[in-house]
């Protein structure tokens, strides 16, 4: 018996460490969002928000002077080049701001995220589907710094390179290029001014790559979340109709998968205020970004450079695949949702007591209204909308091919 009291004893500690260990939010994750102050709870968030705002809305100053300054008729080329980029980091600099402003949304999303691991842990088959999803979460995150920085290193090498080729083709040794297009003073081609601006602006790109990837393993991470949530209910369904062919009451379990469903609507609710705004200017600047990133893919072809066609090409998929997250995500919690409707009616509902029935029908009629993720309250995130979006880049980038 002792023996007995100790190994049950050591099971419960095994699971206590395996919750505060295992989380649907990867580490790298959580130290992502750590480091551009969105954690819960930070020390000195208010002075990193502050810093992150300062240097981005310095460099959006510069990008956007640059820009005005070449809008002239004879540099086209100059201002389609520059525009991408400046766009790209308008639209991150929104995404930070939206996760600051609902500080209070991530510290609840974050919060349920706990209870629900701490909850499953109890049932080892509940576990293991959220293990499931959480490795998956993992490794979608490992793949997406891979991905995003590899970009953002192609995309900066490649245009400091071909800034530097220009300049030798042109023989012009006195002018220095820079990686990233600002308005810069006489003074900044100097050393060792010029070389401390060039790092600044590597730091400054690959900060840019990261915050895409915090953002987008961010949505990923909380659809598969509630995905493992629902997968759970599914499971319940499965064993209620167990029950109900050995003749047994399964009235508490009804209940309990009544309150686990209103608990998966509500964190979904906090997932649409959260990321409603943020995927309409997704949406709306990705749209804009693809549309130019295709005409300096058509103008590379037509000048036969490789290295210019090479780095546009990476930044144009990494942009699509940007805008491909958001909408699978949001056409992955759709399908999770429906699905739920189907699990609830192919349930032995009809060998249930009256008042049973009822409640599977109450988890039927609200799973019929599906969860979603939409772009402002526009449009639903979904693959039609992804495919939307790349026929209306499509069709503006072929208008101003035609003109220019």
């Amino acid at each position: 018996m002792p023996d007995q009291v100790v190994l049950f004893r050591t099971l419960a500690e095994l699971q206590d460490v395996h919750v505060l260990v295992m989380s649907t939010v990867s580490p790298l994750l959580k130290i992502g969002l750590q480091f551009l102050g969105v954690w819960p709870d930070m020390p000195f968030a208010i002075i990193i928000r502050l810093i992150f705002m300062s240097i981005i809305m310095i460099m959006q100053y510069f990008q956007y002077l640059y820009i005005f300054a070449h809008c002239k008729q004879g540099e086209v080329q100059s201002l389609v080049d520059s525009l991408p980029l400046a766009f790209d980091y308008s639209l991150r600099l929104i995404k930070l701001m939206t996760l600051w402003k609902n500080e209070r949304l991530v510290r609840e999303i974050l919060t349920h995220m706990d209870t629900d691991w701490r909850e499953c842990v109890r049932v080892e088959r509940d576990l293991y589907i959220m293990t499931t999803k959480a490795s998956i979460s993992h490794f979608c995150t490992n793949v997406m710094m891979s991905f995003y920085m590899s970009v953002g290193i192609i995309y900066l090498v490649g245009d400091f390179a071909i800034d530097i080729m220009h300049s030798i083709e042109s023989g012009n040794d006195t002018s220095r290029p820079f990686p990233v297009k600002l308005l810069y003073s006489s003074k900044a081609e100097q050393s060792p001014i010029y070389e401390l601006l060039v790092v600044i602006m590597f730091a400054y790109v690959l900060l840019n790559a990261y915050t895409v990837v915090i953002v987008d393993a961010l949505i990923s991470t909380l659809v598969l979340h509630v995905s493992g949530q629902i997968d759970i209910i599914h499971q319940e369904f499965k064993i209620i109709s167990d029950k109900i062919a050995y003749y047994q009451s399964c009235e508490c379990t009804i209940g309990m998968l009544v309150e686990k469903h209103n608990k998966v609507i509500a964190f979904s609710k906090n997932m649409y205020n959260l990321f409603s705004f943020m995927a309409l200017m997704q949406v709306f600047w990705n749209t804009l970004v693809i549309c130019i990133l295709g005409l300096l893919v058509i103008s590379s072809l037509q000048d036969n450079t490789g290295m210019g066609l090479m780095k546009t090409a990476v930044a144009c998929g990494g942009v699509m695949i940007e805008s491909f997250i958001f909408c699978f995500a949001g056409e992955y919690l759709s399908l999770k949702s429906k699905s739920l409707a189907d699990a609830a009616y192919e349930s032995l509902w009809y060998n249930m007591s009256s008042n049973e029935s009822k409640k599977i029908l109450l988890i039927i009629m609200r799973a019929q209204k599906l969860l979603t993720i939409t772009a402002g309250g526009m449009a639903n995130l979904s693959l039609e909308l992804f495919a939307k979006i790349l026929k209306t880049s499509m069709s503006y980038m072929s208008v101003l091919h035609a003109m220019y």
